[in-house]
């Protein structure tokens, strides 16, 4: 019983340090002079603003002047290009962390399709194994058809002399997808402010997915479950 309410209170600690961190990360950090060179007066070009500034950290991509932490070196002495890639590859984990982290609880603790009004059903880990395969399909394919307009958008095509890179115009993680019309137009550094914010995001909401999914496949148990809700 000991050893158990331990596990609770450190569990709970651990949520909410992720919680505050996560919502933390919603105010904009202040700008640094330096990285302001690196950007435009105006977003209204095909790279938001951003003009590279080999001078800074990522050539001054949004995110990283301030909050820039790089230990195993995987953007030292790499080209725009090879920064770019990078940049989109963590863009787009970000913002599948934070639509994981959403999905931990909301697939667990709340009415579904598939599992009905019971609360209480399999944990976030193995749900997806129990889809029926007229479930699986449909995701697969819209995450198979979102790959590949992620491609067609910004990566060069297949055959090229350039073959796995950035296309020169497009700016990592920008596909032009805003239904609620949240990207400033005509302010670089709100453009920038905003976007260090959903790197933020991203970056905590990983590391808060591979928390719960390491605690969950040890206890069996639900993260609310495991909390005492």
């Amino acid at each position: 019983q000991t050893h158990h309410t331990i596990n609770n209170k450190m569990m709970k600690l651990t949520l909410v340090s992720a919680m505050a961190g996560y919502a933390a990360a919603f105010a904009p950090a202040p700008m640094q002079s330096s990285s302001s060179t690196a950007l435009r007066s105006s977003v209204g070009d095909d790279l938001n603003g951003w003009k590279p500034n080999q001078d800074l950290p990522c050539y001054g991509l949004p995110g990283a002047p301030y909050s820039f932490m790089d230990p195993l070196g995987f953007t030292k002495n790499k080209s725009i290009s090879e920064v770019k890639r990078i940049r989109e590859a963590e863009v787009m984990h970000c913002r599948v962390g934070m639509m994981a982290f959403m999905g931990y609880f909301i697939g667990e603790s709340t009415p579904t399709i598939f599992y009905g009004t019971d609360v209480h059903h399999t944990i976030a880990n193995n749900q997806l194994a129990e889809l029926p395969i007229g479930l699986l399909l449909p995701l697969f394919l819209g995450i198979n058809f979102a790959e590949a307009y992620r491609a067609t958008k910004g990566w060069n095509e297949p055959g090229s002399k350039s073959l796995f890179s950035i296309r020169e115009s497009h700016y990592p993680g920008d596909l032009g997808f805003d239904p609620l019309n949240l990207k400033p137009v005509d302010n670089a550094q709100a453009f920038a402010e905003m976007q260090d914010g959903e790197l933020n995001n991203g970056r905590m909401a990983m590391l808060a997915v591979a928390v719960m999914c390491v605690q969950e496949q040890v206890t069996g148990h639900g993260v609310l479950e495991n909390l005492g809700f």
